[in-house]
């Protein structure tokens, strides 16, 4: 596979316009055809995809990285490289595969994945990486809609891309901040006999920092700029006067950020035909800002592989007769939860929240931790 064939490159004058942008100098490399990208040594790697399903255009990551390299340097040294813009196929189908290809190599070198620019349904590409892996994904979608389409398991079940009666890939799906009045009761009532975690925007936005553990566990992010109200970000696909603020859509970057286990991060529907301003690219940007800022400072543990940072603590549920061993960090506070499931012989740790804890100490049984055994049933 020469993967050359699925990237246009960055072009000199393109290259020369960032040259004396700190942010630039300081992270950022640029790939070109000669660049051996089997062998590549990045801590993050950027690739443009197209505005939108059929038209071969990527003004949205464009407008994304000029307003991201204009930006101030990192707090720690990182290593970037831009590999330009993803080709467009002869078909949709044509380009989410070259996505996939990328997004696998990426993984191989240990380079997590910055897709920029158009629909969201290019986070399909990001998925069938999973898919082939056939490695167990936890993925979160912070969207105002989700249908179908946004679940990446079923819309490639849908297109004929994968068997989804052999495909057991997506261990778990979460929404962050869809709004009712855009979802049918029905579809929601799919997902949660799914056992997968949706969260209104009403309730994400007054609880925020419990979206944390949700996207700590994540591996693959699809961030749409649609979730966000029009106020903030007048240039999208599909604007709302409801949504998140911009400060929220920065921190719940920043949390994805310091996620160990995210290999894909998608921020996409940026529509720069009604971006008056640049005021929502501007936004996009400093998105993707807190994203790499929490990338850079976040520090490795989990209480299975690093115990001697955590602290150990059991509960014991009457109700359902179990212990529930919890984790907290020395380091940085954050929580952890073991999931015995005796039927298979398996712990699973799962991030959570002080809340979780207490829930248990006053004897009720956190969400999180009933929707994953129950997923573990199924």
């Amino acid at each position: 596979m020469n993967v050359h064939d699925y990237l246009d490159c960055p072009d000199s004058e393109q290259v020369l316009s960032y040259r004396d942008k700190r942010f630039v100098t300081r992270h950022v490399s640029f790939i070109n055809t000669t660049t051996d990208i089997d062998s590549l040594k990045y801590d993050i790697g950027v690739l443009g995809v197209p505005d939108d399903l059929n038209l071969n255009s990527f003004e949205s990551a464009k407008q994304i990285r000029e307003q991201l390299y204009g930006l101030a340097p990192l707090s720690n040294s990182f290593r970037i490289i831009d590999l330009g813009n993803i080709k467009s196929g002869h078909t949709f189908n044509d380009t989410c595969f070259a996505l996939s290809e990328i997004v696998s190599l990426m993984r191989q070198n240990d380079i997590v994945i910055l897709l920029i620019g158009g629909d969201s349904k290019f986070n399909l590409g990001s998925f069938l990486t999973f898919d082939r892996s056939q490695e167990p994904l936890n993925m979160v979608a912070i969207d105002s809609v989700i249908n179908p389409d946004k679940v990446p398991l079923m819309a490639a079940g849908n297109m004929k891309l994968i068997n989804t009666d052999e495909s057991i890939s997506l261990f778990n799906f979460i929404n962050i901040g869809y709004q009712t009045y855009f979802v049918e009761k029905e579809f929601i009532d799919s997902l949660n006999d799914s056992f997968y975690e949706i969260y209104r925007l009403g309730y994400v936005r007054a609880n925020l920092q419990e979206m944390e553990p949700c996207l700590r566990d994540a591996n693959l992010i699809s961030f749409s700029l649609n979730s966000i109200r029009h106020s903030d970000a007048p240039g999208t696909l599909f604007s709302s006067p409801n949504g998140l603020s911009g400060e929220e859509a920065c921190q719940l970057s920043f949390y994805a950020g310091h996620s160990n286990r995210i290999k894909s991060f998608g921020l996409y529907d940026l529509a720069c035909g009604n971006d008056h301003h640049s005021n929502t690219a501007k936004l996009a940007a400093q998105i993707l800002w807190y994203f790499l800022e929490g990338s850079c400072s976040s520090i490795f543990e989990e209480p299975d592989i690093t115990p001697e940072n955590f602290v150990k603590f059991l509960i014991h549920l009457d109700s359902t007769n179990q212990n529930i061993a919890f984790f907290k960090s020395n380091l940085t506070n954050r929580w952890w939860m073991e999931i015995n499931y005796p039927e298979s012989n398996r712990n699973i740790l799962l991030s959570c929240s002080e809340s979780d804890y207490e829930l248990a100490c006053h004897q009720d049984i956190p969400d999180r931790w009933w929707r994953t055994f129950q997923r573990l049933s199924l």
